[in-house]
């Protein structure tokens, strides 16, 4: 099996803006992160296998969610596979797709990193009336124009927009091949991504409430973020410090069988406590195993506040 810290890791950002009649703009949501789901990785090995009847993007599809979520939005997970309640998709051509350099600049030769823009019409997203969005995704392989067809690419859940008569949504979203986004390719799927960005030590009630405004929830989400873009309010040093204290904690590694006994121990307590106390509660291990555990845990320390150190367990990390 290939090692975890080797496997390729794909990212995503995009942003909407709303305009008028006039194609003057009512409403830019700025860059938010983008889940790319499971079903991406089939479809990639589909592509390089050269799956007969298969191809790469061919549309963006929108949904109206549920309006529940205007109260209590929920984060898409990997294993998702279609939206909530698609509206219409759109078909996508090359014209809506370019490379892009590391500058974000369109280029012709291919490159690890994609651009898709396209711009939704009121007429394209069907009904009668205001059309209200809460959803979209990418779909590739062998997708058609009926809803919920081919391999889900992406998967966004966004807050409530309300296209009507007249307006346009424009949609710019990038995807990033490789481990070059983020740094280190073992992030996704490693532990404490799902946990809320505010257990990070000095994001606080202030910076999670900006960020979750920004569709950023997760840890995940906040290794994801592309740390050349501002968030508002957020100084960028800030973001940087946010961003390598989740990397910490989605990095960590270490052998914790030998300590079984003691899955119902919270991390600060397995720092704080004596080493003979851990001995006591750990028949079998030695002195040396418990010194290298509590400097693996110190990597936590530093990434946690200490309400998550709390409340983290030794067994949350065993099943991560």
């Amino acid at each position: 099996m290939m090692p975890r810290e080797h496997r390729p890791l794909l990212q995503g950002y995009y942003r909407d803006r709303l305009c008028d009649s006039d194609n003057q703009t009512i409403w830019d949501g700025g860059w938010r992160t983008n889940r790319v789901v499971d079903r991406c990785n089939g479809l990639l090995a589909a592509l390089m296998k050269g799956e007969p009847g298969f191809a790469g993007i061919l549309y963006w599809a929108v949904g109206e969610g549920e309006p529940a979520w205007d109260n209590l939005m929920p984060s898409p997970v990997a294993g998702d596979r279609e939206l909530s309640a698609e509206v219409a998709r759109k078909a996508l051509s090359a014209a809506h797709i370019a490379f892009l350099d590391e500058r974000d600049q369109a280029v012709e030769e291919p490159t690890s990193r994609l651009r898709v823009e396209a711009t939704f019409t009121r007429q394209e997203l069907g009904g009668e009336g205001p059309r209200v969005l809460r959803e979209f995704g990418l779909f590739g392989g062998d997708a058609t124009t009926a809803a919920n067809s081919g391999w889900m690419i992406d998967y966004v859940i966004h807050p409530r927009i309300q296209v009507s008569e007249g307006m346009t949504l424009t949609r710019n979203l990038h995807l990033i091949f490789g481990v070059g986004g983020a740094g280190t390719a073992d992030l996704v799927g490693g532990f404490g991504g799902t946990l809320p960005v505010n257990s990070i030590d000095g994001v606080g009630h202030r910076f999670s409430s900006i960020l979750n405004a920004a569709g950023v929830r997760t840890l995940h989400d906040l290794i994801a973020v592309n740390p050349a873009q501002r968030i508002r309010s957020i100084p960028g040093v800030k973001l940087l410090e946010f961003r390598a204290k989740a990397m910490l904690a989605l990095g960590f590694r270490a052998d914790l069988t030998p300590f079984a006994s003691l899955s119902e121990w919270s991390i600060s307590r397995l720092l704080q406590e004596d080493s003979q106390v851990i001995l006591a509660g750990a028949p079998g291990v030695g002195t040396s195993q418990v010194i290298q555990l509590q400097e693996a845990l110190a990597v936590l320390q530093v990434a946690f506040d200490d309400a998550a150190l709390q409340e983290i367990s030794l067994g949350a990390l065993m099943q991560s």
